[in-house]
């Protein structure tokens, strides 16, 4: 009894991720998760993944290319900035 409940719940799920968006697969991931002892929010991500549209993936994976591109520039502006304000405040500390 309790296997043809299982069988009729793994069905339906199976159902209801096939038709749902990105949101519900990350839901039913994050259960499927919890209920196997696993980290269900790497399974929500995962779920959220797998429903997203193509578009969707595109545009996030051309973010974190750009990302990655413009994370050293944004290093190096941090870097010149607090040399820039190290200079400063020993121009100030020297003329006192």
């Amino acid at each position: 009894m309790t296997d043809k409940l299982e069988d009729v719940a793994a069905g339906e799920l199976k159902d209801l991720s096939a038709s749902g968006g990105p949101l519900v697969n990350a839901g039913l991931g994050a259960l499927r998760a919890t209920m196997s002892g696993k980290n269900p929010v790497w399974a929500a991500l995962k779920g959220a993944w797998s429903g997203a549209s193509t578009k969707t993936k595109v545009i996030v994976v051309l973010c974190l290319v750009l990302i990655l591109l413009l994370a050293p520039v944004v290093l190096v502006v941090l870097l010149l900035g607090l040399l820039v304000a190290a200079i400063v405040a020993a121009v100030r500390s020297a003329t006192r």
